[in-house]
């Protein structure tokens, strides 16, 4: 088994652990696209290790890599959505100001997507060269979105809970380690330094599902409740019962495919 094998296989193992346990914690609850979300990385994630497993990257690897990046990506902004919502909720505050995140979201996709080369890698066939470069896409938006979702809960000053807070670190870092490797391998589109970089993307997405498994496991021990409503300025008398508070987890990236 090779190195890419190896990663992918234990990516995987770390996200059906995650996805257990977060089915036994019931976090599906409070944060049921979160939970979709992680759901669907793992399942594309073995499906795609198992067709390179079995005949290698065939036209049928990169049409299922093609869905799973696509698909990965739309739930990544839904996520956000999602975290938007709950820290909503949590700071009692009934005014959402969508308009102002979307306003956030152009402008640090423009400017993070012009920092980044768009043309194509010669040598790599046309579907090899779609799938690049949707995955360089896939870093820059994410991270776009990661940003605009930083930059308009700190302009409505919302304090974070605990579980939102160690999601969005979760995609946050991610996002950053693949936008960041994108631009390298921009510059080093093929050979060893390129197959490299790969790992060291597939190495810090098992950091972050590593991260995501303390904290479920260990540091929110127990927790089966989510605190949706209750912010920590306006708790209720001594004599009531204490809410759960928010936690964390985050993505589960699939394994990305060495191009």
């Amino acid at each position: 088994m090779t190195l890419d094998s190896a990663l992918s296989l234990a990516n995987i193992g770390l996200s059906f652990v995650l996805v257990a346990l977060m089915a036994l914690r019931r976090v599906f609850r409070p944060s049921p696209v979160f939970f979709a979300y992680i759901c669907f990385d793992l399942v594309f994630g073995a499906a795609a290790l198992a067709i390179y497993l079995r005949s290698g990257p065939s036209a049928w690897y990169w049409y299922v890599f093609l869905l799973a990046f696509a698909g990965d990506l739309l739930l990544f902004f839904l996520v956000l959505a999602e975290l938007g919502r709950n820290l909503l909720r949590y700071n009692r505050e009934s005014r959402p100001h969508w308009q102002l995140a979307v306003l956030f979201l152009a402008v640090t996709a423009v400017l993070i997507g012009a920092l980044a080369g768009w043309a194509a890698t010669p040598g790599r066939s046309l579907l090899g060269n779609v799938c690049f470069l949707l995955m360089r896409a896939d870093g820059a938006l994410e991270f776009a979105g990661f940003l605009a979702l930083i930059l308009w809960s700190s302009l409505r000053k919302l304090r974070w809970p605990e579980r939102e807070l160690r999601i969005a670190t979760g995609l946050g870092f991610s996002a950053f380690v693949w936008f960041l490797i994108s631009l390298l391998q921009f510059q080093w589109s093929s050979g060893p330094v390129y197959y490299w970089l790969y790992q060291a993307g597939q190495i810090a997405d098992l950091m972050t599902l590593a991260y995501w498994l303390h904290y479920f496991w260990i540091a929110d021990r127990g927790s089966l409740a989510h605190n949706e409503d209750a912010e920590p300025g306006n708790r209720r008398g001594r004599g009531d019962s204490e809410h759960a508070q928010c936690s964390a987890a985050g993505q589960a990236a699939w394994p990305r495919a060495p191009f």
